[in-house]
C-alpha cells in the first residue's frame, strides 16, 4: 500500500524552506511603500508560528555551529552588496564620516555595552566584553534599509554613504574585540600573558591579511572576468556564479591565510566596483546577491521570532530590557553624535548617521562564534540580551527608517 501524508523530517524541512522562500519573494514588495521593514514581519511570523504550532526547535547552545554558518553566509552576501554599492571606494570623501564612527563611536559603544553588561546584568568580565564586541557593529544586512545609491550611480547622500561604508567595514573590525573576550575567557584576567599576542596577531596581522587578500582577489576577479574574456562572452557569464565567486573566494582565501574573511569580501567588492564601470553588470551582481540575502534574512528572523516565543519569560526581565533599549536609543546615538561633531554635517545628518547604527545578524554570528570557541558564564542570559537588543533595533529602526529616508533628500 502506498503511504500518504508522510511527515518525514526532511520533507518538512523542504516545506518550511519553500514557505520561507515564498515569504522572502512576496513580503518585501508588499511593504515597499509602507512604514515597516520585512524583518519585523518575519519576527512576528516566527512568534505566531511558534505559539500556534507549539514547535520548540530553536536551542541556541545546541545549534551553535548551524547558527554560525547560516548567519556567516548572509553577512558575507550583505558585505559584498555594500562594497558593490560604493562607486568611489578609495576616495576620502567616502570614508570621512564613517572613519569617525569606526574610530570613536565603535570603541565607545564596546566600552559602554561592556560596562552595562557587568554593572546592570552582573556578567563576568569576559561575558561583558563579549557583549560589547558583538553588539558594536552596524549590521550590513539591516543597514540596507538606508544604503547608498545602486551600483554605478553617484553616491548622492552623505548619510546613506556613511552608513553603507561603516556597515561594510565594522563587521570585520568587531572580530579583534570578539577575540579579546575569547582570550580573556580562556587565558584569564592576567592580560600580560596574552595582550601583546592579541594586538599583534588578532588585531594588526589578521586585519592586514584580510584587507590585502580582499584587494588582491577583487583585482584578480576583475581582470579574469572583464579583461581576459571577450566582450561578447561577458554577457553570457552567469551573474549568480560570479556573485558567489566574489563572496566565497576572498573569504576562503583570507581565512586560510589567517585573516578576517569579512574584511576580505567587503574590500574585494569595493575594488571590483572601483574598476568595473558597466552599470548593467554591477546591477546584475548586486541583484542576485540581494535575492540570495532576502531568503536567508527571512529564515533567520523567523527563527528569531520562534526563539522569542519560546523564551519570552527570559526576555521579560527588567534589567535585560533596560540594557537592550539603552543600547539602541541611547548608547549608539550618543556615541555617533559625539563622533560626528565638527564634521560640518547638520543636526539631521548627525542624528541619522548616529541613530541608525542597527544591530542584527552580525551580532548573532559573533555570539555563536564566540560561544563555540570558549566557555562564557551566563551564556543563556547573554543570548537573551542579544536577541532583545536586536528585536528593539529591528522594531524601532524598521518602523522609522522609511520616514527618515524620505527626509534625507530634504536635509542631506
Amino acid at each position: 500500500m502506498p503511504e500518504f501524508l508522510k511527515s518525514h523530517p526532511y520533507l518538512l524541512l523542504l516545506l518550511i524552506a519553500g514557505i520561507v522562500a515564498l515569504l522572502a519573494a512576496v513580503v518585501p514588495p508588499l511593504l515597499k511603500k509602507m512604514y515597516i521593514s520585512p524583518p519585523i514581519i518575519y519576527i512576528f511570523i516566527g512568534i505566531v508560528s511558534c505559539l500556534a504550532l507549539g514547535a520548540k526547535v530553536i536551542k541556541p547552545l545546541q545549534q551553535l555551529e548551524e547558527i554560525e554558518h547560516v548567519t556567516e553566509f548572509v553577512v558575507l552576501v550583505a558585505l559584498a552588496n555594500a562594497g558593490l554599492r560604493i562607486k568611489y571606494p578609495f576616495k576620502w570623501s567616502t570614508w570621512k564620516y564613517s572613519f569617525r564612527l569606526l574610530l570613536i563611536a565603535m570603541p565607545f559603544t564596546i566600552i559602554a555595552a561592556g560596562v552595562l553588561g557587568w554593572w546592570v546584568m552582573g556578567f563576568a568580565p569576559a561575558t561583558a566584553m563579549l557583549f560589547g564586541a558583538l553588539i558594536s557593529p552596524t549590521d550590513p544586512v539591516l543597514a540596507s534599509e538606508l544604503q547608498t545609491s545602486d551600483p554605478g550611480e553617484e553616491d548622492t547622500s552623505k548619510v546613506k554613504l556613511g552608513l553603507t561604508s561603516e556597515a561594510g567595514i565594522n563587521d570585520g573590525l568587531a572580530f579583534p574585540f570578539t577575540w579579546f573576550a575569547i582570550l580573556f575567557a580562556t587565558s584569564g584576567p592576567d592580560y600580560t600573558d596574552w595582550l601583546s599576542n592579541w594586538f599583534l596577531h588578532y588585531f594588526l596581522l589578521k586585519i592586514a591579511i584580510g584587507v590585502t587578500t580582499g584587494l588582491g582577489c577583487g583585482w584578480l576577479l576583475y581582470k579574469v572576468i572583464f579583461s581576459i574574456t571577450m566582450g561578447h562572452v561577458i554577457g553570457r557569464i552567469s551573474r549568480g556564479v560570479l556573485s558567489l565567486a566574489l563572496v566565497l573566494l576572498p573569504y576562503a582565501i583570507s581565512e586560510i591565510l589567517g585573516g578576517y574573511g569579512f574584511l576580505a569580501v567587503f574590500f574585494a567588492a569595493c575594488i571590483f566596483s572601483n574598476f568595473e564601470k558597466d552599470v548593467e553588470h554591477m546591477n546584475n551582481l548586486h541583484d542576485f546577491n540581494e535575492e540570495l540575502e532576502s531568503f536567508v534574512v527571512a529564515l533567520i528572523f523567523i527563527a528569531t521570532g520562534v526563539f522569542i516565543a519560546m523564551h519570552y519569560d527570559k526576555l521579560l526581565v527588567l534589567p535585560l530590557l533596560i540594557v537592550a533599549l539603552t543600547m539602541v536609543i541611547v548608547i549608539r546615538p550618543v556615541a555617533g553624535y559625539i563622533a560626528l561633531l565638527g564634521t560640518g554635517l547638520n543636526r539631521f545628518q548627525r542624528f541619522s548617521l548616529s541613530f541608525y547604527g542597527m544591530r542584527g545578524i552580525g551580532s548573532i554570528y559573533y555570539l555563536a562564534y564566540a560561544l563555540s570557541a570558549a566557555t562564557f558564564d551566563d551564556a543563556k542570559t547573554l543570548i537573551s540580551l542579544t536577541i532583545a537588543t536586536i528585536f528593539f533595533s529591528v522594531l524601532i529602526h524598521g518602523i522609522t527608517a522609511r520616514s527618515v529616508q524620505k527626509k534625507i533628500h530634504k536635509y542631506d
